[in-house]
């Protein structure tokens, strides 16, 4: 199955199970966002020379508070998403001569590509309010997904994602509020496929979203 028709049938059986169910339903989430995120290999935490990767994140948020806790509101987040890459092997040294068909694998892998990883991500968040219509907010969250493109650094097929963020929102009314955020994230597979070196980046974004009344 093609990475985006997946993300497009994950998408609707979430929102259509969600239509079904009353808002005081468990089932329900209480708020509904749109999160863009640009993350990229080359940065003064990672910046590794052997290669060159960049993304752009497309996810779908559906919140659930789950407790409060020392005046920090802790939610569940699911995030159904798609993460458009581009990437490319700088260094034809890192695959090895004991590679099978390595020359041809250092001809395809240095070649600048396109490639998708479609996931759903599991976010649990801690958020606390710091003044009148701002709080701060962290996140941790782990993803089940799909990567598209085999290179030299991992496998295609089954992998996982995990994110690491935090920033500020800003309510805008009762309804609607913004925020901007900075991360880090991750993606391998743990070894249930070689290769596995994986990636990881620095995220920058924003999100809107929407509360229920």
């Amino acid at each position: 199955m093609k990475p985006r028709l997946l993300f497009l049938l994950i998408f609707v059986s979430l929102t259509s199970s969600f239509g079904q169910k009353s808002r005081k339903s468990v089932l329900s989430p209480t708020k509904f966002g749109i999160h863009f995120t640009q993350g990229n290999e080359r940065s003064f935490l990672f910046n590794d020379p052997d290669y060159f990767y960049r993304t752009n994140t497309l996810k779908f948020q559906f919140y659930y508070p789950l407790t409060q806790w020392r005046k920090l509101d802790i939610s569940l987040i699911i995030q159904p998403q798609i993460q458009f890459i581009q990437h490319q092997l700088y260094n034809e040294q890192f695959v090895l001569p004991e590679e099978e068909n390595y020359l041809d694998k250092r001809a395809q892998y240095t070649k600048l590509k396109s490639l998708s990883i479609t996931a759903v991500e599991f976010t649990i968040e801690l958020k606390k309010q710091v003044v009148k219509n701002s709080a701060l907010f962290f996140q941790l969250g782990v993803g089940l997904a799909i990567i598209d493109t085999a290179t030299e650094r991992l496998k295609n097929g089954f992998t996982f994602i995990e994110n690491v963020t935090f920033g500020l929102e800003q309510t805008i009314n009762n309804q609607y509020s913004f925020r901007i955020f900075t991360g880090v994230g991750h993606v391998s597979n743990l070894n249930f496929q070689l290769p596995n070196a994986g990636y990881n980046i620095l995220n920058t974004g924003f999100s809107f979203q929407y509360t229920l009344k």
